[in-house]
């Protein structure tokens, strides 16, 4: 990241930084804000203090979190762990399941933000969540008949809105976990009945991450 004209109020938080587009159940959500040290609200968005990590909430789509990212203390220097939803693209996934994207793809005006096509994320050790490529999209309903065809041509399992952009910014791979919510098919997109089983997996995906921190 290069230096900036634009110099916001910074926040100094621990070494781990932990990105969560939004909170499913909100209960979880709810419980951190109880047990957190500290809370500061800005942007419509939350950042929370703990021990030995920062978490950081209430975003969508890339925009938002580059702007808020702005306002952390020594970034560069930081872990980053990112959890959030995504849709399905390849058949084999019909529930919500949490996964770890190895390595994530550009969509549509995103593919100007790299010369390469996709960059590779972190991944936590082998048999915690499978891996998948994932791509990122700039808005919702990027996903036509045609888009679709092209992702499945480049055996891309998930789509998303924050990651490609993301990785662009902290110039670092990082990790990255998403939790299925639907299906994209050619007919439309299908979200998944099963809400209890995406907040269970949320659920899983968070804590897998927490601990990973805790014994880092």
């Amino acid at each position: 990241m290069k230096p900036s004209l634009f110099q916001p109020r910074q926040f100094a938080i621990p070494q781990s930084l932990v990105l969560v587009p939004y909170f499913s159940p909100a209960s979880l959500f709810a419980d951190l804000q109880k047990k957190a040290l500290r809370q500061q609200n800005f942007l419509h968005s939350s950042l929370l203090w703990f021990d030995k990590m920062a978490v950081l909430s209430g975003f969508i789509g890339y925009p938002h979190l580059l702007m808020l990212l702005q306002m952390i203390s020594g970034l560069a220097g930081k872990e980053i762990y990112f959890l959030g939803s995504a849709g399905a693209i390849d058949p084999r996934f019909q529930e919500p399941a949490a996964l770890q994207v190895n390595q994530i793809y550009s969509s549509s005006i995103l593919k100007r933000f790299s010369r390469k096509s996709s960059l590779p994320l972190k991944a936590f050790p082998a048999g915690s969540f499978t891996s998948v490529r994932g791509v990122s999209v700039d808005i919702i309903q990027r996903e036509t008949q045609g888009w679709l065809i092209e992702q499945q041509s480049k055996k891309i399992d998930i789509v998303e809105m924050e990651l490609f952009p993301l990785r662009c910014f902290l110039q670092k791979p990082f990790h990255a976990l998403v939790v299925l919510s639907d299906r994209v098919e050619p007919t439309g997109i299908r979200p998944f009945a099963d809400k209890q089983k995406f907040q269970s997996e949320f659920n899983r995906a968070f804590d897998h991450i927490v601990t990973h921190i805790d014994h880092g």
